[in-house]
């Protein structure tokens, strides 16, 4: 399967262009060019280049094709299904509709969180019962009150829908810190595999739900210690877990759902230099330490960006 490449991965939304706004665009032939518009009043409408003068800020399309947009959507969190379920039935099916409906805004590609967000009524994991390695009490059963009731109105009316999912913090026994808002995940070969089997038990539970999960992405901004749930990962940690653990149980089991090495957020620290130069940090320490080791890189289908990284995407590319 082809690599690809995803970007901030917040709530992504085209709105207000109208189709003149492209009037000065020369092109030789227009009828070959068509285009996307949303507006508040005509959503998805197709359109075409009118053909026009040349000017000083002619834009030539070439005709070349690059990557593919598969859609566009945003987070599905608990606190949005409990504010959902506070309306009437009318109220919540305007907006689902506004959402996800034909005449809204057709968001198909959305992330879910594994575990509890910054979104979420509090703190939780999935397993919260110490030295649990068999992960014996792992139940999803919190997110069947809120989010999964959420999550399956949308696609009621957007069957097609794909999602990808990240934990923001490991359960708190697996981490360095014993608390969802600090800390590391613990490095020994228990704690790893533990938590690989938490991904592929995450799986397999939303699939009996009839939701299907076509992204796992390790870990939600590695690079950003917040207040609340997060978690540090440094681009080795990266490295170890989906080489060594991760991507071999996904492998031998078999698991229908692509690792991505994802969602890398960043750069944000900054390094000062003897001679007074000031270097940020970059993706690379978790994208080339990860990539050039291709026996690492076998299991990742993607790498998901957050906010400046399509500073490195052409790096990332090379």
């Amino acid at each position: 399967m082809k690599k690809r490449l995803i970007g901030a991965l917040s709530c992504f939304l085209i709105a207000g262009i109208s189709c003149s706004a492209f009037a000065a665009v020369g092109v030789q032939n227009p009828n070959n060019v068509k285009w996307i518009s949303t507006t508040p009043d005509k959503v998805w409408k197709e359109c075409k280049l009118e053909k026009t003068a040349p000017t000083e800020d002619t834009l030539e399309l070439t005709g070349e094709k690059y990557q593919t947009i598969d859609g566009f959507g945003g987070c599905f969190n608990e606190l949005g299904g409990i504010a959902l379920s506070k309306l009437n039935e009318s109220e919540r099916n305007k907006v689902l509709l506004a959402l996800f409906g034909d005449g809204g805004l057709k968001l198909n590609y959305c992330r879910l969180p594994i575990g509890a967000n910054d979104y979420a009524a509090d703190w939780y994991s999935y397993d919260e019962t110490d030295g649990d390695y068999a992960l014996k009490d792992f139940s999803i059963e919190r997110d069947r009150r809120y989010l999964i009731p959420y999550v399956k109105k949308a696609l009621q009316l957007r069957p097609d829908m794909k999602f990808f999912a990240s934990p923001w913090s490991p359960p708190t026994w697996m981490k360095t810190s014993k608390t969802y808002n600090n800390g590391r995940l613990k490095m020994d070969k228990e704690t790893l595999d533990a938590y690989a089997l938490y991904f592929k038990k995450y799986v397999e539970a939303y699939k009996e739900e009839g939701i299907h999960i076509q992204q796992i992405h390790v870990q939600n901004e590695p690079f950003a210690n917040q207040k609340f749930p997060s978690c540090l990962w440094s681009g080795e940690q990266y490295r170890v877990f989906i080489k060594e653990h991760l991507g071999p149980l996904f492998e031998k089991e078999q698991v229908p759902t692509e690792i991505w090495l994802g969602t890398l957020n960043g750069p944000t620290l900054m390094s000062f230099m003897p001679t007074g130069k000031i270097v940020l940090d970059s993706y690379d320490e978790y994208v080339d330490r990860v990539l050039f080791d291709a026996d690492a890189r076998k299991y990742i289908k993607g790498v998901g960006y957050q906010w400046a990284g399509q500073n490195v995407i052409q790096r990332t590319h090379d």
